[in-house]
């Protein structure tokens, strides 16, 4: 971070963060554009005049100062296109905050500024080069997502790595989840945990919720319920959506708690007033079973509604049920079958298994013994104990496919080890 006594400093950081909640174990990555230490009019000052006498000066300080002013629109229209020039002038004498700008800028792009991921990735290459941190984290982003650049994993951790040795606490804690998914760099929990506590020692809230999460999971630890909890609470008390809805998480299920739908409420409202996808979804599950809360289906749709625009996986699940039953909205089995299908993409099983029953019973659609089939089967793949003995029957009985006894009892075998009493009852005939 570029430290100046005389002059309020602020950059401007392109980061991405994310952590999937309906899937335990993935982190998503979930690009948004973020503006480290909040510059606002009231933090940059009223020293316009003073800039501006500077700034003909060629003095760098100013000329971004300028900028910002011209970004945010303190005392002046915002003007994307100036603040360029502002930028311009003190890049062309080799500062690296102003070629850092001109990169956020032009990933950014409008108000007169075209977007432009091409040059995004120079400047901010230009500012990396000389050690600039949040390019540096900048350029992890772009590789990460593919964006200017072809995805790299690998280069994405080596410039994730360049920056948290810096101390960047976004940086480190983005270092820690590639550790921890295994993405560009060998899954390692150890060196996962490590780097989300430096970010931890900095307050960054996603590193402290992320520390609870591999207690509750036991990755890397053994699993530790007060543990996790109390990572949750810090991470909620810095206001953090995640460490609300962990927390909401674990008085549901009452993990290191006494089960307490009420309170699992509160802390999801909380983070769904912050716009949390996941945290909408679970929510809405409260609603539309009455726990926690008072049963309301068209509370719930709303909410899963919500979850579902969002793109979370178990608000598009919920939400097509509610289609398919009619609780809530109005019986649809079109738009079922459209949450449905974008909730199976994510790899739900529940979806996945939802979905080969209506292709199998043919509700608002043609019949499809073969995608049924399909989809039971991957379904089953990801773990779903119903879909497993559904393809226990159809190869006892050659449904669709060639009968195959021991196919058959592979099946009704992984299904009853989650306990499923048809399958357990199928294994005794068989066996």
């Amino acid at each position: 971070m570029i430290v100046m006594t005389k002059y309020k400093m602020a950059i401007l950081a392109v980061s991405c963060v994310g952590m999937s909640i309906f899937i335990p174990s993935s982190r998503s990555v979930a690009g948004e554009l973020i503006v480290t230490e909040q510059p606002t009019c009231g933090t940059l000052g009223d020293e316009r005049q003073e800039w501006e006498n500077d700034a003909a000066l060629g003095k760098t300080a100013a000329l971004n100062n300028l900028g910002f002013l011209y970004v945010l629109g303190c005392g002046v229209k915002p003007d994307a296109q100036r603040a360029k020039e502002y930028f311009e002038q003190a890049a062309d004498k080799g500062d690296a905050q102003a070629e850092h700008n001109l990169g956020y800028l032009y990933d950014r792009g409008g108000a007169g500024v075209a977007q432009n991921s091409t040059l995004a990735f120079a400047w901010y290459s230009k500012a990396a080069a000389k050690g600039f941190a949040q390019s540096e984290l900048s350029l992890a982003t772009m590789y990460q997502i593919g964006q200017g650049v072809p995805k790299d994993p690998v280069r994405a951790a080596e410039f994730l790595r360049q920056a948290a040795d810096q101390g960047l606490a976004l940086a480190q804690y983005q270092l820690g989840a590639a550790y921890d998914d295994g993405e560009g760099v060998g899954q390692d929990y150890a060196q996962a945990m490590m780097w989300y506590q430096k970010a931890a020692a900095q307050n960054d809230p996603t590193a402290l919720a992320a520390i609870g999460y591999l207690y509750e999971y036991a990755q890397g630890v053994p699993q530790d319920f007060t543990a996790a909890m109390r990572w949750y609470r810090a991470a909620a008390a810095l206001g953090s959506a995640i460490g609300e809805n962990y927390l909401g998480g674990l008085y549901e299920s009452g993990k290191g708690v006494a089960p307490d739908a009420a309170q699992a409420a509160i802390w999801f409202a909380k983070a769904a007033a912050q716009g949390l996808p996941a945290a909408n979804a679970n929510l809405g599950a409260l609603y539309a079973t009455g726990r926690g809360v008072q049963q309301d289906y068209r509370r719930a749709t709303e909410l899963l509604s919500v979850a579902a625009q969002g793109g979370n996986a178990k608000g598009e699940y919920n939400l097509g049920v509610a289609y398919l039953t009619g609780k809530g909205v109005g019986q649809d089995y079109a738009l079922a079958r459209r949450w449905l299908e974008k909730s199976s993409e994510q790899n739900n099983p529940r979806a996945q298994y939802d979905l080969a029953i209506i292709y199998l019973n043919g509700m608002g659609v043609e019949k499809n013994i073969k995608k049924s089939i399909a989809l039971f089967e991957q379904s089953a793949k990801n773990g779903d104990a119903e879909a497993q003995n559904e393809m226990g029957v159809i190869f006892e009985y050659g449904i669709g496919v060639k009968k195959d006894r021991s196919i058959a009892i592979e099946f009704y075998k992984k299904s009853a080890d989650s306990g499923n009493i048809k399958a357990k009852d199928a294994l005794k005939r068989l066996l």
